[in-house]
């Protein structure tokens, strides 16, 4: 991730906790889980073991990773009130006052809002030529749409509602009322997807025009449903200098050096944190940064892999990761490490594209 990258702050207000049970409950129905927890996909590690199986053997869509906040938008409309909710990792829930998404298929009226609707988005800042920020909310999947659950629908079919059924009508909307939706805290926007094959045209038609920070790529199986918890048909590729692993951390002094240094500790369940790694640190990154910031102990952390930094540790600091509750678990820092060790590079994935599209192409003799 480089340096200039600003993550977002969740904008809008935390709800009170008795309404937060209300709207997880609510969740819990509308997915059809019936359970309060966070019904988030979240991908596996990209190995070219699995991975290329995968993209030579099945359809997969892909889109670049944004470096940014993940969260699902709630959108209800309660007593004649459009309301709309991000809902967090850590399945807590802000309300964003003034933001309405309308239904579809009206004119200028704006009389219908969604309701029971519940899309998949990363909230991201764009920083413009002239300096000025602006926060994105780039839509990637639709769970729910007006109480429709379409999680068992295949990929393109759902980015194809949640494109003509959210993301268009908002935007009409503020072409429509330009001075209401500049009030607002960000704009939403639908996130382009292309085939698997299509790795080319991503690196040089869009990343190297996005205003917001990328450190990957995402394929998503185009047929497989949206599947809460961990999904193995979705592969987050990186780089291998880019492979991050989120930790908590704690503060140690060196019984050689009597210097301080950080131990970063995997989460193996429950409150079960265990010493995994030290993090690669400098002396001047104690003392020009890391010094400066109460409770350092047991914040979460996001270390990449930067085996050249400071040998011979390999995770050099990132960020701070406010947004989530836990370190990756060990079973996902397992597959991370695993994933560095059986990586693909970016020339040698541009390499088999031709590959993955002639297998796409026999398997799809019509156009979709």
């Amino acid at each position: 991730m480089s340096a200039h990258v600003v993550v977002p702050d969740i904008p809008g207000v935390r709800v009170p906790f008795e309404e937060m049970k209300s709207l997880r409950k609510r969740v819990g129905e509308i997915t059809g889980t019936g359970k309060f927890t966070f019904p988030g996909s979240q991908p596996v590690s990209f190995t070219k073991t699995q991975a290329m199986a995968e993209l030579r053997t099945s359809d997969y869509l892909v889109c670049e990773k944004s470096d940014g906040v993940r969260v699902l938008v709630l959108m209800l409309f309660d007593s004649l009130m459009p309301k709309t909710y991000f809902a967090t990792r850590k399945n807590e829930y802000f309300f964003v006052r003034n933001v309405a998404f309308p239904a579809p298929y009206q004119k200028t009226a704006y009389e219908k809002y969604h309701h029971n609707t519940l899309i998949d988005a990363e909230l991201v800042v764009d920083v413009e030529p002239d300096g000025q920020r602006v926060m994105k909310l780039l839509g990637f999947d639709a769970l729910v749409i007006n109480d429709m659950n379409v999680m068992s629908w295949p990929l393109d079919k759902r980015l194809d509602l949640l494109n003509r059924h959210v993301i268009t009508p908002y935007q009409a909307m503020c072409r429509e009322h330009d001075a209401y939706c500049r009030g607002q805290p960000f704009r939403a926007e639908f996130k382009r997807f292309e085939r698997s094959y299509a790795v080319p045209t991503l690196y040089k038609e869009v990343i190297p025009h996005l205003k917001h920070g990328t450190d990957g790529l995402v394929f998503t199986s185009r047929v497989a449903p949206y599947t809460p918890g961990t999904c193995d048909k979705i592969l987050k590729w990186k780089p291998a200098c880019e492979n991050s692993i989120d930790f908590r951390v704690r503060v140690v002094v060196s019984p050689t050096t009597r210097q301080p240094e950080i131990e970063l500790h995997a989460w193996h369940g429950g409150n079960d944190y265990r010493p995994f790694a030290k993090m690669a640190m400098r002396p001047e990154d104690w003392s020009g940064h890391f010094s400066r910031i109460p409770n350092l102990d047991g914040q979460i952390v996001e270390v990449s892999y930067t085996p050249d930094y400071c040998p011979p540790h390999v995770w050099k600091f990132m960020r701070f990761r406010n947004d989530k509750p836990h370190g990756n678990h060990i079973s996902v820092i397992d597959k991370i490490i695993i994933s560095i060790n059986d990586n693909m590079e970016l020339d040698e994935l541009m390499a088999v594209m031709p590959d993955i599209r002639s297998a796409w192409e026999k398997r799809n003799t019509l156009p979709l």
